[in-house]
């Protein structure tokens, strides 16, 4: 599995003022902790960081270089990303430090690949019933991603589970092996236009002395 590095720096101020001073220079506030280790306060290039993220990197191993070279480097992997509420931007970053020796568990996305025979042929709808998978591996082997071809299902088929799922050695699946991945479904069916309305119609069509039945009925049960 590929290994990404990251460009990070110590800091030593904290709070919400520094936290704001340093975005304003471009850079990210994030901490490393984990594996009995104190932990260390960082900064984190925010063009490099989002450039890493774009490509779907966030999910494995990462090494941490500190800029002046001063500290060793830091086995990573991405616990946790504060994002702002309305731009989505990082706003700070956990890192877990990681030991290549010792399993770690984490979430990576379940990526689908094909067309479906279902959907080619049949017409079909492509439903995506599971988005992440847990798996359990050694830091340096953990996928970015998972990818599932789905190009024989069938319309109104057994969908994929995960145990039917070919995982890259080293990888373990902890999420239940019976959850389903990915079906095809029959298309959903819209009523013409006409029909609709016609139908709405008719059901909206009250008898013109229904209510009137309707109150006599009530006041017989009140008296």
């Amino acid at each position: 599995m590929a290994t990404h590095e990251l460009t990070v720096q110590s800091r030593a101020a904290n709070g919400k003022s520094a936290a704001k001073k340093l975005r304003r220079e471009g850079l990210v506030p994030a901490v490393a902790y984990g594996h009995k280790e104190e932990a260390v306060t960082l900064a984190v290039d925010a063009r490099q960081l989002r450039d890493l993220l774009s490509h779907h990197a966030s999910h494995g191993l990462l090494t941490l270089k500190f800029k002046d070279g001063a500290s060793p480097d830091l086995s990573v992997i991405i616990k946790a990303l504060q994002r702002h509420p309305v731009r989505h931007s990082v706003n700070a970053v956990d890192f877990l430090r990681v030991s290549l020796d010792e399993e770690v568990t984490a979430t990576v996305p379940i990526v689908l690949e094909g067309e479906p025979t279902g959907v080619k042929s049949d017409g079909g709808v492509l439903v995506q019933a599971l988005h992440e998978l847990e798996v359990s591996a050694l830091p340096q082997n953990l996928p970015e991603q998972i990818t599932v071809d789905v190009s024989a299902l069938e319309l109104n088929g057994p969908p994929i589970h995960i145990k039917e799922i070919a995982l890259p050695q080293g990888v373990k699946a902890i999420t239940d092996g019976e959850e389903p991945v990915a079906v095809v479904n029959p298309p959903k069916l819209e009523l013409p236009e006409e029909t609709a309305v016609a139908e709405g119609t008719e059901a909206d069509a009250v008898p013109a002395d229904h209510g009137t039945e309707g109150a006599g009925d009530n006041d017989g049960a009140e008296a």
